[in-house]
């Protein structure tokens, strides 16, 4: 999920979808955790569509007179707030927006869902079977059959209507649908029509949901700025409930929101937790931190920042306002605005470096753009209960003290060669047990997070250690005494841990038992996972490789080679030597087919005898050049084969060889 603040925001991340025709938009409140057709909103609805579709046109003959198709008629009825197995969206992605931010009192985000889905005519066999079920009594294959030959004049295999039936299918935005439903032409509408859930090649009544197609995106706009987003719509793109409602009525709700006035009082709406005050250089700096109390939109947010810098720029030439929406978020340091005033008599040589443009005030604002999804991110993924968090921790730190205990006793006494050859044999193990440290997650209380980060700290150092025994421009001199610093600051990070320990089990009221039966290794943790949902296009390019690794000189190896890959795909690759130690890493883009990643390897220095990998990876497609994604599409769905690899945070393409030198 995406946050945006503004409409400006909005259109720019969503031309991310420029290369595509089919694009589908429907924005709706976050309170709806489902977009599911109205026909399955009530058990009883979904047990008598055919009932409810042959009434409607019974009950009103004539408004269905001129509508021959089920299709044509499904439409006319979601029009008129019948039940039907039809979605409304949009092609036009304003409209969407405005959906999602129509209802501004009410207090949650809101959606625009997007969807790059295949796109199907009205005469297409999927529309026409599946509005045709609709109007069927029996789902017996048999009768949809001869149904299905009676309406269309053509015959559908038993094999095609269950494949149809089960998914649901996007209709093709025309103005052919549009002619018998005035809003569909207002609001550059279309449709999804959902399929049943088919069970053993059983037609069910039970209609599936759209989110059984899974989104390309979700942005939300969060409750703080639908008003403004609502606002821009209706005087930059004239978009508002009298262009998206052709009825008389949108008027009234039209301009009784637009005049109506919203008294706002600022007391008791946050917390002031945090004043620092900072001189430096003789200029008076503030920094304070409040926290939100209720949820409030951006305008009153920007209210109680004027307030609180109003309180502190007569004793200051700097303040700084951060604010946080809710506790978790400032644990987090998820501020959803920052403001600042400076001084305007103050000496320039002394401002420091301006958030943003200067309001008619002089007040400076930032927007966080991504407070809201991080928020939710961190609650879902980032906070871990404080029992697991210490025993995770210092188990962890039980493997990693032996180590960390023979590298400074090398040190200590002067065998650094003993330091460097052990440093650099684990050096991947000390590394991943930072990774390790820095993955397990965070605690609600501020001070325990504080404790925590001391193991984080011990690795840290460590790991630092390896980075200056590889730093061969620096004399002994120098590179011992930076060494130094790391052992000591890892042992007060150590000494610490230890010191603390038996206060912070108590604490959270951790016992011997617990301790010992938790077992690190069987904790997962969620992980957040990448999703496809452009389908696959199975024509789609068999990923190829074709490497030309040599030998220089100088023992170094030149990298090229070969790749079917449309041109201006970014590879990267990495060196690794048999203990996975990284020794190289270049970047190359393919043109005509080919790709030079050049001399890997230290000049005049070179490999050492022994085995050697090279993996070579295209990187998610967010950092790939949009020539490259013309062809290969925004998740790789034009791309196939062994190495294409859809697991983790994106879509990605992988490729390992090994060689002896």
């Amino acid at each position: 999920m995406e946050q945006i603040n503004t409409v400006d925001d909005y259109l720019k991340r969503l031309s991310t979808y420029d290369i595509y025709n089919n694009v589908f938009y429907r924005g709706q409140l976050e309170v709806y955790k489902s977009i599911t057709p109205s026909v399955s909103r009530n058990a009883g609805y979904a047990i008598n569509e055919y009932f409810i579709y042959d009434e409607a046109i019974n009950m009103k003959s004539v408004e269905f007179a001129n509508l021959l198709s089920p299709i044509e008629r499904l439409s006319k009825m979601q029009h008129y707030g019948i039940p039907t197995r039809l979605v409304d969206l949009t092609v036009d992605p304003l409209i969407a927006l405005f959906f999602a931010v129509q209802n501004i009192d009410d207090k949650s985000h809101g959606n625009v869902y997007v969807f790059v889905q295949p796109e199907y005519s009205l005469n297409d066999k999927r529309i026409k079977l599946l509005s045709l079920l609709a109007t069927s009594e029996s789902y017996n294959l048999d009768l949809i059959k001869s149904s299905y030959l009676e309406c269309y004049s053509e015959k559908i295999t038993e094999d095609e209507i269950l494949e149809f039936a089960s998914e649901g299918a996007f209709v093709k935005y025309s103005v052919e649908l549009q002619k018998s439903n005035e809003r569909l032409f207002c609001q550059k509408g279309s449709f999804a029509i959902c399929g049943n859930e088919t069970i053993d090649k059983e037609i069910t009544k039970s209609i599936l949901p759209l989110d059984s197609i899974e989104p390309t995106m979700v942005i939300r706009i969060p409750f703080e700025h639908k008003q403004a987003v609502k606002k821009v719509l209706d005087e930059k793109y004239n978009i508002n409930e009298t262009t998206i409602y052709p009825e008389f009525p949108s008027v009234a709700d039209y301009l009784k929101e637009k005049y109506r006035k919203i008294d706002f009082d600022l007391d008791g709406t946050y917390n002031i937790l945090q004043v620092q005050d900072v001189l430096h250089a003789g200029v008076r700096r503030c920094s304070i931190v409040a926290v939100l109390n209720k949820v409030l939109r951006i305008e009153e947010v920007k209210k109680i920042g004027v307030q609180i810098i109003n309180q502190y720029r007569m004793k200051n030439d700097v303040v700084w306002v951060y604010i946080a929406k809710n506790g978790d978020d400032y644990i987090m340091k998820n501020w959803m605005i920052i403001a600042q005033w400076i001084r305007e008599s103050l000496d320039p040589s002394h401002k420091p470096l301006l958030i943003g443009k200067a309001d008619e005030l002089g007040y400076i604002w930032r927007f966080e753009k991504s407070y809201s999804t991080l928020t939710e991110y961190y609650d879902e993924y980032a906070f871990v209960d404080d029992k697991l968090l210490f025993t995770q921790n210092m188990k962890a730190l039980e493997e990693l003290e032996p180590r960390y205990k023979y590298m400074l006793h090398a040190f200590e006494s002067g065998e650094m060669k003993e330091l460097e050859k052990y440093t650099f044999d684990n050096a991947s193990v000390i590394t991943n047990f930072f990774l390790e440290f820095s993955d397990y997650g965070q605690s609600r209380n501020n001070e325990f997070n504080e404790y925590l980060n001391n193991f984080q700290g011990v690795a840290l150092q460590l790991d630092n250690v390896i980075l200056w025994l590889k730093k061969e421009e620096l004399n002994s001199g120098a590179k011992r005494y930076q060494i130094s610093n790391c052992f000591r600051d890892a042992k007060i990070h150590f000494d610490t841990i230890k010191d603390q320990a038996i206060y912070w089990k108590r604490a959270i009221d951790l016992s011997d038992d617990e301790y010992n039966e938790i077992d690190p290794e069987k904790i997962k943790r969620k992980e957040n996972q990448y999703k496809q949902t452009i389908p696959i296009n199975q024509d789609g390019l068999d990923v190829t490789f074709n490497l030309d690794i040599s030998r220089n000189s100088d023992n170094t190896v030149y990298i090229r080679g070969r790749t079917n890959l449309f041109d201006k795909a970014s590879l990267m690759i990495s060196l690794r030597n048999s203990n996975d130690f990284l020794l190289a890493q270049n970047k190359s883009l393919v043109e005509n087919g080919r790709f030079d990643f050049g001399r890997l390897g230290k000049k005049d220095i070179g490999l050492d005898k022994g085995k050697y990998k090279v993996d070579i990876s295209l990187a998610i497609p967010s950092v790939q050049n949009k020539e490259f994604l013309l062809k290969s599409g925004i998740e790789y769905e034009n791309l196939k084969g062994k190495y294409i690899d859809r697991t983790g945070m994106g879509p990605t393409v992988s490729y390992t060889e090994e060689f002896e030198f």
